[in-house]
């Protein structure tokens, strides 16, 4: 039987909320992708970040409703399984469970960023990455109030952060030295690069798991998502310009740690060692986030009875799972040693969890016109549904990976079941 009377402990007000928010889309999504966008689509990846951004108003009014009406740990699965059933939403949990390896992407680039102060050697690549791993589990182990508080303080300074790099780059930057901005006819030359960019627009959808957890969801989280997302595509566009314009595209650290490339062609080699110690903070805290918000899912998933019960215990003064907090930081470490051992690449990881993401958007549209009762929010549900099933499945065979364990999903319900 599902542990329906285990409730998480309110927490999280508007201000904490935005900052949460905030370090889940930004971190190593924004430190990591714009190169590696860069170095698929050349002049054309701007239009990759803008076509995400714009892709994701819609998607963003679809959470923001669903977030507010239906608030749970379970978030994307709790919307399916509210609105269509249990099977649909257990199915929809191994979906969302799928997106593990971009948990491990974020783990190893913090990794890369600690390995740049010892001239980029493998074995520090690899400390940095436990270091990530550990202290993410370690952070979400002492309670939600004490990650909350990191990282509300923390958001504050990445954006006046990005928005420095960026500002320098532009101004004191060789801005005819990278390949520029492709015309906007060329903009279709982005798509196939959507999938890879659409990662770092995920992280909503990871607060949706929160949602249970806000004093006051029916106010608080669409509120949340318009001034998180305001924030987010201006420091998303101001840096993929700057590095289009000051970095060439075969540039050695392109794939690696390309905002730190970028400052160290303006300011030499120390600015770069400065960057990377800041970027190892960004994705410290992006990923004391998305450990939070995966603990949540499993844990929710527990309650409900398809994953093992004790993963929904929960601490009995903290009210925080502790089983279900450590169970995906084994699992990112897992996923990261298949990485070490040349088996996964590092954008094969973040493509997996951004098309996984992306289906989990698909479903919560579903969702969302099925509750709406009027005819002009099933129309523009309707149109959402479209845009976005046009784009998933411009991904390619890639698209098969979700759609793959959503199928899965529903069997192991149903073999449950019986």
């Amino acid at each position: 039987m599902p542990l329906q009377n285990h409730q998480l402990k309110k927490t999280l007000g508007l201000v904490p909320a935005v900052g949460l928010a905030i370090n889940l889309v930004v971190g190593s999504g924004l430190l990591i992708l714009p190169g590696l966008a860069y170095q698929k689509a050349g002049g054309a990846a701007v239009y990759a970040w803008a076509i995400s951004a714009l892709v994701s108003i819609p998607l963003l009014v679809v959470f923001a409703r669903l977030g507010a009406d239906i608030p749970g740990a379970g978030g994307v699965a709790g919307f399916m399984q509210s609105t269509f059933s249990r099977r649909i939403g257990a199915a929809t949990e191994i979906l969302l469970l799928g997106a593990v390896p971009g948990g491990a992407g974020i783990a190893i680039t913090g990794g890369k960023y600690f390995g740049i102060f010892f001239g980029g050697s493998p074995a520090a690549e690899i400390c940095g990455t436990l270091l990530i791993l550990v202290v993410g589990g370690a952070v979400n182990y002492a309670g939600a109030k004490t990650s909350g508080k990191i990282q509300q303080g923390l958001s504050f300074i990445l954006v006046a952060l990005l928005i420095l790099v960026a500002a320098v780059a532009l101004t004191f930057g060789d801005t005819s030295a990278g390949e520029g901005l492709a015309p906007l006819a060329q903009a279709g030359e982005a798509l196939p690069t959507v999938a890879l960019v659409f990662f770092a627009y995920v992280g909503w959808e990871l607060m949706s798991f929160m949602s249970e957890e806000f004093n006051n969801p029916k106010r608080d989280f669409p509120l949340m998502v318009i001034f998180s997302y305001l924030i987010v595509v201006v420091l998303y566009l101001l840096v993929a310009i700057a590095i289009q314009l000051v970095l060439p595209r075969d540039h050695p650290q392109i794939a690696d740690a390309p905002i730190a490339a970028m400052l160290a062609t303006v300011m030499g080699k120390w600015s770069g060692l400065v960057v990377a110690a800041i970027g190892l903070l960004i994705v410290m805290v992006n990923f004391i986030g998305v450990v939070w918000a995966f603990s949540r899912l499993i844990y929710a998933s527990a309650r409900e009875g398809l994953l093992p019960r004790a993963w929904a215990r929960l601490h009995s003064s903290a009210k925080i799972p502790r089983n279900a907090i450590m169970t995906p930081v084994v699992a990112f470490g897992a996923v990261a040693l298949s990485y070490s051992a040349d088996l996964l690449s590092q954008a094969i990881l973040f493509e997996l969890a951004g098309v996984s993401f992306f289906m989990a958007y698909l479903l919560s549209v579903a969702a969302y016109i099925r509750r709406s009762r009027y005819f002009a929010a099933k129309g523009f549900g309707l149109l959402t549904l479209a845009a976005v099933g046009y784009v998933f499945f411009r991904f390619g065979l890639i698209a098969l990976y979700p759609i793959t364990l959503f199928a899965l999903g529903f069997l192991i319900h149903a073999q449950k079941e019986r």
